[in-house]
């Protein structure tokens, strides 16, 4: 790759234009130590654009940032910071505090956690690396045809009583009434362990769909006048505004009702389920249990209870922006959505501490190796990689 395509696709990233195809070409050109310096001179300038598409932040404050993560280059360990009371969390660098300095996670944060070297024993540990997940997903339609969207080219996939289903070159499923002719029958776009798929709905709703998860609906969406879609799994929505019809999503455990707003979803199987909302207001409701919230609030359900607390929406939502995000997370968590992002299998030796919090970020379009080299350098635990398993050692 040329010094000008990096760049290029270095714009693309940063204006949030990179097809997928780019997306691939990007992440191997983060992985490739012959991009370092020129990623570094790029990000120095980052500070003064004013035409990113992101939201406003404190500039000072992100420079600060910035530089810590700059002086931890030259470091040996990362030091680390105890948390008031008796939990500790271990800091990986600097909190992210906000969207708009994601951007140093996928190409700052890179870059420095690259240059770090590596024991030859973890270089043993990680000879066997797992390779990141990619867009992919398979529609089963109400019939109980079965299209893997990964197989599948651009255009038309399917087609129902009046709904038109299609695959857009940006590798999305976009669903189109066609006539008044509608159908009751359900479709499920599933995705498997290392894939993640975003589907339009025919309301013009955007859902993104993480790794290990399912999402079914009628093609036309709606009954009995109300658009409702069943979720397992985690999703980010971004529901078109339609007050005649009310936009509801049920999980295995509760129902969230919105009208138009921006929210994410967290319901995998043996998890709480988390409602993280960033935009507008959702209603949470189990039965005659019920919260309403705020932009940057959260749910958990937990033991029949809905608990809420304020919280920077933004970070619940950095994987559907191709981040690794971890903000006083228990370890067990961690290597949850590590196992579903890289199909990978994790087995923790005897003493290993589950419950130890750790806070960071990286990118996700890494080898799994990046990531768990960013958890081992705490020194507090160890990897090995074993085919398609991770032993996690003290």
């Amino acid at each position: 790759m040329t010094k000008s395509r990096f760049r290029y696709l270095y714009d693309q990233y940063l204006n949030g234009k990179l097809s997928a195809d780019e997306q691939e070409e990007w992440s191997a050109a983060l992985s490739d130590s012959d991009f370092y310096d020129e990623l570094e001179i790029l990000t120095q300038h980052l500070w003064d654009r004013d035409d990113l598409p992101v939201p406003d932040y404190n500039k000072e404050k992100a420079r600060v940032i910035y530089e810590d993560i700059i002086g931890l280059q030259n470091e040996k360990t990362i030091p680390l910071v105890i948390k008031p009371g008796n939990q500790k969390t271990v800091k990986l660098w600097p909190r992210l505090a906000s969207a708009a300095i994601a951007v140093l996670v996928l190409s700052v944060g890179i870059f420095f956690y690259h240059k770090r070297s590596i024991s030859a024993e973890q270089k043993n540990n990680y000879a066997q690396d797992a390779a990141p997940g990619k867009v992919g997903a398979t529609l089963t339609l109400a019939n109980g045809k079965k299209i893997s969207l990964s197989k599948t080219g651009k255009g038309e996939v399917a087609k129902e009583s009046g709904v038109s289903i299609r695959k857009t070159s940006e590798g999305q499923l976009v669903y189109q009434l066609t006539s008044s002719s509608r159908t009751g029958g359900k479709n499920t776009l599933t995705t498997a362990r290392g894939e993640t798929y975003i589907l339009i709905l025919p309301d013009h709703s955007k859902v993104w769909l993480n790794a290990a998860s399912s999402i079914t609906y009628s093609a036309d969406l709606l009954k009995d006048g109300i658009r409702r879609v069943e979720l397992e799994g985690e999703a980010y929505f971004e529901i078109a505004k339609d007050k005649k019809h009310p936009f509801v999503v049920s999980t295995p455990n509760h129902d969230v009702e919105v009208l138009g707003t921006h929210f994410n979803i967290s319901s995998y199987a043996n998890e709480s389920t988390t409602t993280t909302l960033l935009e507008g207001s959702v209603k949470v409701k189990n039965g005659q249990l019920s919260r309403t919230l705020k932009p940057n609030q959260q749910s958990k359900f937990v033991s029949g209870v809905f608990d809420v607390k304020n919280v920077i929406a933004e970070d619940a939502i950095a994987w559907k922006d191709g981040i690794f995000l971890f903000e006083d997370e228990p370890l067990q968590s961690i290597m949850k959505r590590i196992s579903r992002w890289y199909n990978v299998d994790v087995e923790y030796e005897k003493g290993v501490d589950k419950n130890k919090l750790y806070g960071g970020g990286l990118s996700k379009y890494n080898q799994v190796s990046s990531v768990l080299e960013m958890l081992e350098s705490t020194k507090n635990i160890h990897f090995k990689i074993e085919g398609r398993r991770i032993i996690v050692m003290k």
